[in-house]
């Protein structure tokens, strides 16, 4: 059964107030179908075309994905499956074997099909227009639009600019990403992450003999090509399931970093933008999802009629707790795993930033989602 969400006629107050949205990826594009879906119109800015990376979304994602956009079965027709997952992490020399479905997904794929079915149903409610924004125009924007959301990724300054913050970036680390060629032994349903002492390396099958490999080294040194060699000479197992290795190697950031503030005076930031997170979660699609369900119920319950302040609270709140304990798991995995002097640097920078950061904590909620809108509580929740 799907989830229901109320439609306009709650929001009459509400209809037809514009609010802008930079970023056509998963999480502005939700943040889109939410609210039209509620009578808010939409303008929406972005690159007319970009690159976006490999996405393995688990069923747990997946699911609510499908709920909140009300998609036919059929929409995940030819994108490739994965059962279970295989992890060789640290010294012991063990591998970890668990059931864990995901499906293999390209970012462009996702966001155009979602984008062709929000037209479908909102295309009255719906503009777009080619991404051309000054950052030195802000203020203009703020008068024409009732919110702008910031959804333009993790190198966006639309909510830094406009929110006067700062960014925090916890690490150095990057990913070298590959598209390899498939041995005849591997099996195209299984997916591996498997440590070296210098990083560790994720290899999921895409279909047809071809498979993403990825690499999470603290620091490049030297010629990409060769240190990705180096590395899958290394692993005691995904070595053996990589027949040939494509010509192209991306490289891209893959530390987690955070906004502070993460929204102010009519504005937020959501995804990538707000908080982004170091791969090895697994989930940075549930992350941006989850966010922008939140961002969508602050902003319907302020025109609604809750204070402002608290509600923007909460969503500050609630995204430090999830980052915040983000950052310990990855600290718990990172411990484990690496003892070089390269690793310890980079594990040093995360304890540093984490408390030049300092999240807020022992605070009390004062809202709470229901049904996916913004309740206040009738006492106080702690975090736990």
């Amino acid at each position: 059964m799907g989830i229901e969400i109320e439609n306009s006629h709650k929001y009459n107050s509400i209809l037809m107030q514009k609010i802008l949205i930079i970023g056509g990826g998963i999480a502005g594009l939700t943040c889109a179908h939410l609210l039209t879906r509620n009578g808010w119109e939409v303008e929406i800015w972005d690159k007319l075309s970009h690159s976006s990376p490999t996405l393995i979304i688990n069923d747990v994602t997946r699911y609510l994905l499908q709920d909140i956009w009300q998609l036919e079965t059929d929409f995940w027709y030819d994108f490739h499956l994965l059962t279970s997952r295989r992890v060789a992490w640290g010294n012991d020399g063990g591998v970890l074997s668990m059931a864990e479905p995901n499906a293999v997904i390209n970012g462009n794929l996702l966001s155009n099909r979602l984008w062709t079915h929000l037209l479908e149903k909102y295309h009255d409610q719906v503009q777009f227009q080619e991404l051309s924004l000054s950052i030195d125009n802000l203020g203009d924007l703020q008068h024409e639009f009732a919110w702008i959301i910031d959804a333009g990724g993790r190198q966006s300054a639309i909510a830094q600019k406009l929110g006067s913050g700062h960014r925090y970036a916890f690490g150095d680390r990057c990913i070298l990403s590959q598209e390899v060629q498939l041995t005849n032994f591997a099996q195209e349903d299984i997916y591996w992450i498997e440590t070296v002492p210098e990083g560790w390396l994720f290899l999921a099958p895409l279909g047809n003999k071809k498979a993403i490999l990825q690499a999470m080294v603290p620091l490049i040194l030297g010629e990409t090509s060769d240190l990705l060699a180096i590395l899958i000479k290394q692993t005691r197992y995904i070595q053996n399931y990589i027949a040939e290795l494509s010509a192209s190697i991306a490289i891209f950031a893959a530390f987690p970093q955070i906004l502070r503030p993460l929204s102010g005076n009519k504005h937020l930031a959501v995804g990538d933008a707000a908080f982004s997170v170091d791969p090895i979660s697994g989930d940075g699609t549930g992350y941006a999802m989850r966010g922008a369900i939140l961002a969508t119920s602050v902003i319907d319950a302020i025109a609604s009629g809750l204070t402002s302040s608290d509600c923007l609270q909460h969503y500050t709140l609630r995204l430090e707790k999830a980052f915040d304990a983000h950052l310990q798991q990855c600290l718990e995995y990172y411990l484990k795993g690496f003892t070089s002097s390269l690793w310890q640097r980079e594990i040093e920078r995360m304890q540093k930033a984490r408390k030049l950061w300092n999240p807020t904590k022992n605070e009390n909620f004062t809202h709470t989602l229901k049904d996916f809108q913004l309740v206040k509580l009738e006492k106080s929740g702690k975090i736990a």
